[in-house]
């Protein structure tokens, strides 16, 4: 009488499937998310990182005072933002010499690139775009000309 109101211990078969998948589904998306964003993250690092080396190596590399070493200097970041497949409008680049013009030997010039990342998976609405983080990185060359 009393098996037959609580039933027999067949009814739960199938049920540990069911909780697997959901159980399953529920970590598994914020772990992919969380990557998501990490790489992203990392990415940017890396580009950031590549880009103002190249950048001050590029404009140290021309002639002192060549009007053509912004220009390099400009491909050489745009290369390595495209490398890693982040858009140059998230970039900020700007040059910097601390002792002098940039364009005497000696002088010290630094290149800083800022890049936006922005969180993965979520539009931008209008003018306003999603930033997760800001990743920034300096390289600092001697002018050689």
């Amino acid at each position: 009488m009393l098996s037959q109101r609580l039933g027999s211990a067949d009814d739960e078969g199938g049920s540990s499937i069911v909780e697997f998948i959901m159980l399953a589904t529920l970590l598994l998306i914020p772990i992919v998310y969380f990557v998501l964003g990490l790489s992203a993250v990392q990415g940017a690092a890396y580009a950031t990182t590549g880009a103002a080396d190249q950048a001050a190596k590029m404009y140290v590399s021309a002639e002192a005072g060549d009007p053509e070493a912004d220009a390099r200097s400009e491909a050489a970041v745009l290369a390595a933002l495209q490398d890693f497949s982040i858009d140059p409008d998230r970039a900020d680049v700007s040059r910097t010499c601390p002792q002098g013009t940039c364009t005497t030997d000696g002088d010290l010039v630094a290149f800083t690139v800022e890049v936006r990342v922005p969180v993965p998976l979520l539009p931008g609405f209008g003018d306003w775009q999603p930033t997760l983080v800001t990743v920034s990185s300096t390289s600092v060359q001697v002018q050689g000309g």
